[in-house]
């Protein structure tokens, strides 16, 4: 579906005056189809790790020769040097006013502005809810800090817990930005260093603890850092961005609202025992509406054998403030059907805190 675009840039190329091997200046715009690397040199010197989003406009400088092997982008942010080389198979080039690329289809538009991946507004999110005592039952979670401290009284032991808040293009399945303050969003696939710290107020760092055991393993510094930093970077002028502070006071009023629910209320009825999705799905139209169900996506795990519920993923669509409706965020957001390419998990058992 990219046939245009790859041939406006050999369009391009043919008519260009310019002697091979020199460099050749352009405006308009790449739009990058890999998330290829972002190298200060043509193939080499990456600082800051940087690679492309999927469908993202860069302004482009210059391509290396006619016709060439690398453009020069331009990249937000990007460390050291925000010129950066990326080679040609990476994308296409789009002559200025010329082909974007918009919801996965080839059209003519106003050109985008630099470094705009989607329209205000268009970033959804979905909430991770674990369920810790499954989690703490896999071979990933036994061993950490927060597991090995878990006891029947404790809060995780009986109600949902944080995994995390993640904004996504629920639409568009392509789109999944992550790490947001290193230049241009990279592929949610990839791991960097948490930050070291970050501010919170003491009392909204109590209510975390609790409602996020993770944070005994730094699970709240990699969060932030993987997906906070892009939490509500698609809106614009103030409300543009948010802190860690108010990323996890909204993540905490949307479990309050998800543990105060039915839903709670199923996996505690039937604590070592198997649900099915089928009845989370019907326990969610119960809590928040007709259809709600169709929103969530089940997480298992195999644990000797047999499939344990570890999280629920929800989707979210609407600004989000301490003051949300979860319901309204749930029943606006499109359904697991067309937001995710996974595969489902039927049902699977609610683990029972071993001293529960």
């Amino acid at each position: 579906m990219f046939r245009q675009l790859f041939a406006a840039a050999a369009v391009l190329s043919c008519m260009a005056t310019q002697a091979q091997g020199q460099e050749v200046r352009l405006e308009g715009y790449f739009i990058a189809l890999e998330t290829c690397e972002a190298n200060k040199k043509k193939d080499t010197d990456n600082p800051g790790d940087v690679r492309l989003q999927k469908l993202h406009a860069y302004k482009t400088l210059s391509r290396n020769s006619t016709p060439g092997t690398h453009y020069r982008i331009e990249v937000p942010g990007a460390p050291e040097s925000t010129a950066r080389w990326v080679t040609m198979t990476c994308g296409a080039f789009a002559p200025k006013d010329s082909l974007i690329v918009a919801d996965g289809a080839i059209q003519p538009q106003p050109s985008p502005s630099p470094g705009t991946t989607l329209a205000p507004g268009s970033i959804e999110n979905v909430l991770a809810a674990s369920w810790q005592p499954g989690f703490c039952a896999t071979r990933r979670g036994r061993d950490k800090p927060e597991c090995r401290s878990q006891t029947g009284a404790r809060f995780d032991a009986t109600h949902f817990s944080i995994h995390g808040l993640w904004p996504d293009d629920l639409d568009n399945t392509q789109i999944f930005p992550c790490y947001c303050d290193r230049g241009a969003p990279v592929s949610c696939r990839r791991r960097f260093d948490a930050v070291s710290n970050i501010d919170l107020s003491t009392e909204l760092r109590a209510r975390l603890n609790k409602v996020m055991p993770g944070t005994q393993s730094n699970l709240h510094l990699h969060e932030w850092t993987k997906h906070g930093t892009c939490y509500e970077d698609d809106r614009t002028g103030p409300d543009a961005g948010a802190t860690p502070e108010e990323y996890y006071a909204d993540t905490i009023a949307l479990l309050d609202q998800l543990n105060r629910s039915v839903v709670r209320d199923l996996f505690t009825q039937n604590l070592g025992q198997f649900v099915s999705r089928a009845q989370i799905a019907a326990a969610f139209d119960s809590a928040f509406g007709q259809g709600a169900g169709e929103r969530v996506y089940v997480v298992c795990r195999d644990v000797d054998r047999q499939n344990v519920i570890t999280e629920l993923w929800i989707g979210l669509k609407g600004n989000i403030t301490p003051q949300s409706d979860l319901a309204s965020l749930i029943l606006a957001a499109p359904t697991t059907e067309t937001s995710s390419s996974h595969e489902m998990c039927n049902g699977g058992i609610v683990v029972k805190a071993k001293d529960s």
